[in-house]
């Protein structure tokens, strides 16, 4: 009885892998039968036009729409959060994606202002010496 209920798991999981493997020479049959429309010269210009414009794919983002956004940060701000991200251990690393508390983010925050502070207060400490 045992070896009965073997001989028909083998039977079964044959079948399965030649029904998978039939069809996957279907659809590389559909891929090598594909007939494009357009030259290759009319399919380069797409890309780069793609390319141009911020629609083209990386990865797996995949833009729906082109969004641009201009930062209201200056360098040493973004410097300093990124400084002060790292030093709490909130830098994404593989699939390690870590979430920031409110106090964290507080934190990274206050870090970003200091730095303006700063580059306000040598800025200006820098005008003094030359004008003197």
């Amino acid at each position: 009885m045992n070896s009965a209920k073997t001989i028909g798991l083998v039977v079964m999981l044959a079948l399965g892998a030649s029904s998978a493997a039939a069809d996957s020479r279907i659809k590389s049959q559909e891929v090598s039968n594909f007939r494009s429309t357009l030259t290759r010269a009319e399919v380069q210009a797409q890309a780069v036009d793609a390319y141009r414009n911020g629609r083209f794919v990386r990865g797996e983002f995949v833009p729906n729409e082109i969004v641009r956004v201009q930062s209201t940060l200056t360098r040493a701000q973004v410097l300093a959060e990124a400084a002060e991200a790292r030093r709490l251990g909130l830098v994404p690393r593989g699939n390690y994606l870590p979430q920031a508390t409110a106090e964290q983010a507080e934190m990274i925050r206050l870090a970003g202002l200091r730095a303006v502070q700063n580059a306000n207060v040598s800025g200006s400490a820098r005008a003094q010496v030359t004008t003197n």
